[in-house]
């Protein structure tokens, strides 16, 4: 593994329900398998940095739904990760959580292991949307939790929101907007609702009850967002993802910059250099393999450098700071060339353009990032 590697990801795989639109692995929560997933973190913990003690600069726990464990399960897991990781140059520490999920205690244990930044998942402010996509939480509880993790003294929060969610006009979409921003969160993540596959969404979708909007229609609603965010100061620093000058996300530049990261826990990817894992999504053969002291059930490969320089090439394209084409350097000495043949031909498209040594996505590129993406691995 090699030194660089800063950064940790643990999948928290319990939830109390699962939204209609969810494709994250989750499960509901069960104290007995709570504990049983807590200690089998430790010795994933333990196996992964064998041999030599990791400096992360970030953590993240993402789920699932990390708050909802109870309070002597939540202490648990952070002594876990507090005896297993020093944390004493930690920039960033996030938790994702549920409003109504954090009540003052919660919160009190969070912010005494070291936790500094909480990431909501408002999603809407209707209550009767809500209601529509599963979520189990209200209107009231955002602003509840929005005003709990600050009086708890942790500053860095942040709000996540869907756009195009079934039932939501233009008119409710500005008021969703601005909602959040009353709140003032340090972050906003704007997030365009997809089908995933296997969840109550796509059954609908495939029986009709549910028609997904045309294309034209979530690029309008997205402009949207953007237009009265930056109205408020938040700048979009990455296609999803807006903030307060300063309140980017850590973590998840590290990945959109080309970092590499460990994830642990059932589900959890990892890239380290040019090998890549991800758990299986199961809690119990996860808890089950690592009772026995080896590496949980996982599938891996090793990827080539110029697949590796492609991919770190193309996440980076996400950003609003572009990319620099000298920065990335596969062992094929003619892909960038090819890579800059692709750029001219979508530059001509109008989906990036040129500003000096950088190549960024324009308005209608961050709209099509997934094609921009394709077209360029296809070279690598």
């Amino acid at each position: 593994m090699r030194e660089a590697l800063k950064h940790i990801y643990i999948h928290v795989p319990f939830c109390d329900g699962k939204c209609v639109y969810c494709g994250f692995y989750s499960e509901i929560l069960e104290a007995s398998s709570a504990g049983q997933y807590i200690e089998a973190v430790g010795k994933e913990l333990d196996l992964q940095f064998s041999g030599r003690k990791p400096s992360p600069e970030t953590i993240y726990f993402g789920g699932g739904t990390p708050s909802i464990l109870p309070e002597t399960l939540l202490t648990r897991l952070l002594r876990t990760v507090t005896e297993k990781v020093p944390v004493g140059d930690i920039r960033e520490w996030t938790v994702e959580a549920n409003p109504g999920t954090l009540p003052a205690s919660r919160l009190e244990l969070l912010a005494k292991a070291g936790v500094n930044r909480i990431s909501i998942g408002a999603q809407s402010f209707n209550d009767m949307v809500l209601k529509n996509i599963g979520r189990r939480h209200s209107v009231k509880d955002i602003g509840d939790t929005m005003r709990a993790v600050r009086r708890a003294g942790i500053e860095n929060a942040g709000l996540d929101l869907i756009a195009c969610l079934p039932g939501v006009d233009g008119k409710m979409w500005r008021e969703t907007v601005a909602e959040a921003v009353k709140l003032e969160p340090n972050h906003i993540s704007v997030y365009s609702l997809s089908v995933e596959t296997g969840t109550m969404l796509e059954k609908q979708v495939s029986e009709g009850t549910i028609i997904m909007p045309e294309d034209e229609i979530v690029l309008e609603t997205l402009d949207v967002a953007e237009e009265m965010l930056a109205k408020e100061g938040y700048g979009r620093y990455e296609i999803s993802n807006y903030a307060r000058p300063g309140c980017e996300c850590l973590h998840n530049l590290s990945f959109w910059r080309g970092g590499d990261y460990l994830g642990f826990g059932p589900s959890a990817s990892s890239r380290d250099g040019l090998s890549r894992w991800t758990n299986r999504e199961e809690t119990s053969r996860y808890i089950s393999a690592l009772g026995a002291g080896v590496a949980p059930p996982r599938e891996e490969e090793a990827v080539s450098p110029d697949t590796d320089a492609a991919e770190r090439f193309v996440f980076a394209f996400r950003l609003a700071e572009g990319v620099d084409l000298a920065c990335f350097k596969p062992a094929d000495p003619d892909v960038p060339g090819k890579w800059k043949d692709v750029l001219g031909s979508l530059e001509g498209e109008g989906f990036v353009e040129s500003r000096g040594d950088r190549w960024i996505l324009t308005s209608r590129g961050k709209a099509m990032a997934d094609h921009v993406a394709v077209e360029l691995m296809a070279v690598s």
